[in-house]
């Protein structure tokens, strides 16, 4: 397998960023390692503000580089064509949860705290806490469709109200005020 340099994409082939996921995804599959450089310089704005949400800022980036770095091990030339978006999300998710975990743990080491009264949860709070997402999820099904979709779109998946818009075929403001009525519809369905 050849190493792809992360921190500074070289982008010797010509970027053509137009060609869509499953043409990246078939490329790298098939050991094209430029197919990701084209991969980072496409997704990796998005992964970084997603990245931000559970990390900050000073570790987004490496989350991100951890990220494709997996996506290399995993796909390049073996033949592996998968959903590319998704699986780069998910691969920067799985990155900062593990850097939470370090990071939690770096703290309890330091601090000779049980993660638990190091400000962790305890199971009751574990437990009240998935009883309200659990309720959350519930009510969330009985969102509108287009509401729904909208909601998951942003919150979950971390999508800008630009790419929203687009996916709906609506101006921005529309999509804004879409994900408004799906927030305020399921901050009602949660308290009855």
């Amino acid at each position: 397998m050849t190493p792809v340099q992360l921190s500074r994409p070289s982008f010797d082939g010509p970027v053509r960023l137009d060609a869509g996921d499953a043409a990246f995804a078939r490329r790298l599959a098939h050991g094209d390692a430029w197919a990701l450089d084209a991969i980072y310089r496409r997704h990796a704005p998005a992964l970084r503000r997603f990245a931000r949400r559970y990390v900050g800022a000073e570790h987004a980036e490496d989350a991100v580089h951890d990220a494709l770095a997996r996506t290399q091990q995993a796909l390049l030339g073996r033949g592996r064509v998968v959903e590319l978006r998704p699986w780069l999300f998910r691969c920067v998710r799985n990155a900062c949860l593990s850097e939470l975990d370090r990071a939690a743990r770096r703290h309890a080491a330091d601090t000779d705290v049980e993660p638990a009264a190091a400000g962790g949860a305890d199971c009751c709070d574990v437990a009240s806490r998935n009883e309200q997402l659990r309720a959350a999820l519930t009510s969330m099904a009985q969102l509108p469709p287009r509401q729904r979709e909208a909601l998951a779109l942003r919150a979950l998946d971390g999508h800008g109200y630009d790419e929203l818009a687009a996916h709906f075929g609506v101006k921005e403001n529309a999509a804004v005020q879409l994900v408004h009525r799906a927030r305020r519809n399921l901050t009602a369905l949660v308290a009855a």
